[in-house]
């Protein structure tokens, strides 16, 4: 039994090096392809916040090209620093906090915007959604950083005294545990690196369900609403809400399950330190949003049907098929 450390250990490095890979070229290809639409569309003056979606953008390229290179080199037998160290744990705890924050905030406007449409007021109201998404996404990026700059001074790499079969057993897992934040107080420990930490997360998240499933309530009172057989017609603006708030479901559906068995499987890991799929496992959960989110973005401002760019809506407006049914009050 003494040797089977030995033989899981490439097994689980070539499973995180292959998860690593694939979620890099994956989040790659779908962040470049949402920086491209996103930017395309900015021409039409779609209600969405395009600041919001570059800093969505901007944190899944980190996360991919910085976390899980990291780990590649790691994995692939290169040796971190403490400097190393600490900017593997910074940049992937304030991508991740970064990530849930952009969404929460993304959820957000798109249902401001949504009860709007859905309960129109006589007045304009005076709050206005977007107006304020400069200062919330830039509020937003120095307080992650603030908040993990104690994670930054204080993670280190640990050094190992005696090599033995203490450290062999949890050779599958050396990058989850040669890397660690020591805050050399249990006070501080305890409050700031267990609590506070956990917080910051798990509180954002309960607020995107809440927020997500309010709009789930809006959108069924949106289908079921009657004009008295009045047609009454989309415009773009609405169709891009509506579309927006489907796909912050979605994405909510996405970033909660991975969250919280990421958070069950790290607060686990010493028990589960032996099994050779938990490096791929935590890499893959941890990552996953940012890589698959993009191509969920990208519909928000694409039409599905026939229109494949911003720009073809406008040149197919002005030809009308013979076939269109036309509402009676054009």
């Amino acid at each position: 039994m003494s040797d089977l450390p030995y033989t899981m250990k490439p097994s689980a490095d070539v499973l995180e090096i292959t998860a690593c890979t694939i979620l890099i070229l994956v989040s790659f290809v779908g962040n470049t392809c949402l920086f491209y639409s996103t930017r395309k569309c900015i021409t039409r003056r779609l209600q969405t916040s395009f600041l919001l979606i570059f800093s969505l953008i901007f944190v899944h390229l980190i996360k991919n090209l910085v976390v899980n290179i990291m780990k590649i080199i790691y994995s692939s037998g290169f040796m971190l620093d403490s400097a190393g160290c600490k900017v593997l744990h910074f940049t992937a705890a304030l991508t991740t906090s970064l990530a849930i924050w952009f969404l929460s905030h993304f959820a957000l406007l798109f249902h401001c915007k949504l009860y709007q449409v859905v309960h129109p007021l006589s007045e304009l109201p005076n709050l206005d959604c977007q107006k304020h998404s400069l200062k919330v996404v830039s509020a937003l990026w120095v307080a992650g950083v603030a908040v993990y700059i104690p994670v930054l001074i204080y993670t280190r790499k640990v050094e190992y005294l005696n090599v033995g079969n203490d450290t062999d057993t949890l050779s599958t897992n050396r990058i989850y545990t040669d890397c660690l934040t020591d805050f050399g107080n249990r006070q501080i420990e305890f409050y700031y690196g267990k609590i506070f930490l956990a917080l910051i997360d798990i509180l954002p998240l309960a607020i995107l369900v809440f927020v997500c499933f309010c709009m789930s309530f809006l959108l069924w009172e949106r289908k079921t609403m009657t004009y008295g057989d009045i047609w009454i017609g989309e415009d773009d603006s609405e169709i891009e809400i509506f579309r927006g708030a489907k796909y912050s479901i979605l994405l909510m559906l996405l970033i909660t399950p991975l969250w919280i068995s990421h958070f069950i499987l790290v607060y686990f890991l010493k028990d589960l330190a032996v099994y050779v799929f938990i490096p791929a496992a935590l890499t893959a959960l941890s990552s996953g949003f940012s890589a698959l989110s993009p191509f969920l973005l990208m519909l928000v401002n694409y039409k599905v049907k026939l229109v494949s760019s911003c720009g073809a809506k406008e040149k197919i407006s002005t030809l009308q098929p013979a076939n269109v049914v036309l509402s009676p009050y054009t």
